[in-house]
């Protein structure tokens, strides 16, 4: 195995360990609320505060890279997600949880905006890109669905404290792996110097924003779909344990789909019509949700939807290597992220309201369908744009 897959496989490892950790108080939610004494609105409170850093994280966290250089702030990433994993294990107050889940979250923030930045470096160039980041991405989903399957069966074997200590012991090991395999990309300037870290020029910002809007747009209604379609179907008269099981059909279905199409993307001629196609199928998909009844034809639309939106992620994530110069790098990244992180934080709440508005699931899911073709359009902006000569007259 090359050293730059050793690398990304490393790194996914690390990522997978965020999803994981992030997943840890909503999977192990039954026995908080019970011998634990919580309240769910505490484990929402804290299950939140792991991506509450993010907007100012991410920046700083660009910043820190250039500063300090990325393995050197992934590593600090990853010791305060294990610090944070370790003390959540043995602490027991709401207010000492919550601290330790937000120094967790500020360590999986600098993590997840640099170590996309490292796999491009190795990949800069490289068909094989579009299948690294296909990798890296279903990382998350990976580390969420294994920990909402791994976690309550280790509680249930071995009791709550070793349960919480798992995310803890995780970072770590990913931490050891890391600081063995990491090399520096073998990215070199004109002059044969590896380049120094650079500002990012106008067109690289609108650029980024263009491509960071399109990620967080994307994620939204990935998540939202998994968040909404168990309260559709039980709107329409399933149980909760087989609404759910049908709305977790999406997450395994997309976490295969990610990654193969990372793969087809590296083999196409003309990946963004890929991207492209993703989008409005899913957005047509999405759509038919609300015309379906629970069964077998909405079981079927939803592992098609599954399989559909899984392709653009891999795809969309290359979008800043293609937007930035490689010394700008880590600050497009933080730049990008700040806004995928900002979109998060308010987008749930406007899907609730439509809820409420018009006391439907319905709602939210055709707002959904009309964020994908907002995607779309922020696609061919984007490569509009990056059509254009830059302000120091190089080509974006």
């Amino acid at each position: 195995m090359s050293t730059a897959w050793k690398i990304v496989l490393t790194l996914t490892f690390a990522r997978m360990t965020m999803g994981f950790q992030f997943q840890a108080i909503p999977s192990l939610a039954p026995v908080l609320t019970g011998s634990g004494g919580f309240s769910y609105a505490a484990l929402g409170t804290l299950t939140g505060a792991y991506l509450v850093p993010g907007v100012i994280v991410a920046l700083a966290g660009g910043w820190l890279g250039r500063l300090l250089g990325d393995a050197r702030v992934v590593s600090i990433g990853l010791l305060l997600m294990a610090a944070g994993g370790f003390a959540g294990a043995l602490v027991s107050s709401f207010e000492a949880q919550l601290v330790w889940r937000l120094i967790a979250g500020c360590g999986a923030v600098c993590l997840n905006v640099l170590v996309t930045k490292m796999v491009a470096d190795w990949f800069e160039a490289n068909n094989q890109l579009p299948t690294a980041m296909g990798v890296l991405v279903a990382s998350w989903p990976a580390g969420i669905a294994l920990c909402a399957l791994a976690l309550p069966l280790i509680e249930a074997a071995t009791g709550l404290f070793t349960a919480l200590l798992v995310p803890g012991v995780l970072s770590a090991l990913a931490l050891m792996a890391l600081r063995v395999v990491w090399q520096e990309a073998p990215v070199k300037a004109a002059g044969g110097a590896t380049p120094k870290a650079a500002k990012m020029l106008g067109v690289e910002v609108v650029l980024v924003v263009l491509a960071g809007l399109i990620w967080g747009l994307y994620n939204t209604v990935f998540v939202g779909v998994v968040a909404w379609v168990p309260t559709l179907l039980s709107e329409r008269g399933a149980g909760d344990v087989a609404a759910a099981a049908y709305s977790s059909s999406i997450v395994w279905v997309a976490i295969f789909s990610v990654v193969a199409g990372g793969v087809i993307a590296g083999r196409v001629a003309r990946p963004d019509i890929f991207a492209l196609g993703s989008f409005l199928i899913s957005g047509v998909l999405i759509a038919a949700l609300a015309a379906v009844q629970f069964g077998t034809s909405g079981f079927l639309v939803l592992l098609l939807l599954g399989g559909a939106i899984g392709p653009a992620a891999a795809i969309i994530m290359t979008l800043p290597v293609a937007a930035a110069r490689a010394p700008a790098r880590a600050s497009a990244m933080g730049l990008y992220f700040a806004l995928y992180y900002a979109i998060m934080a308010i987008a749930p709440p406007v899907y609730g309201r439509l809820h409420d508005a018009t006391q439907s699931a319905i709602a939210p899911l055709y707002a959904m369908s009309l964020v994908m073709i907002v995607c779309v359009m922020l696609w061919g902006a984007f490569r509009f744009k990056i059509g254009r000569p830059a302000a120091d007259g190089t080509s974006q």
